[in-house]
């Protein structure tokens, strides 16, 4: 993924992959979902937006939740879909990004798409 050396004028969005079940590694997928998310990039560009940032999550028994200042060990989302990945992209608005969120692959889950606060 780029980094960008300026501030582009195009929003942000956040855009976020649940699944039933995280896989183990980024190449524990199934191999038409990897070689989707390895298109992915050139797709999003066709369209005039552009991946900023992007990965994979480790699985929620591994992750330490914080709340009132103590933290936990595992995800105290409660859900039974977890969050396995990310991309934050730039794109003109919300109906673009949305665009670009339907063309994110996933295993049996969904995505969710939400602008980014700027300043």
């Amino acid at each position: 993924m780029d980094v960008p050396d300026q501030q582009s004028p195009l929003p942000r969005f956040m855009i976020l992959i649940y699944e039933r079940e995280a896989p183990a590694s980024a190449t524990a997928a199934p191999p038409t979902v990897l070689q989707a998310h390895l298109q992915l990039p050139r797709q999003i560009a066709e369209t005039g937006a552009r991946i900023i940032a992007g990965n994979a999550m480790g699985p929620p028994s591994n992750a330490v939740s914080i709340r009132d200042n103590v933290p936990v060990g595992g995800s105290l989302a409660g859900s039974d879909q977890t969050l396995a990945g990310y991309f934050l992209v730039e794109a003109s608005d919300l109906d673009h990004a949305v665009w670009i969120g339907r063309m994110v692959p996933v295993i049996d889950g969904w995505v969710e798409v939400r602008p980014v606060l700027e300043r």
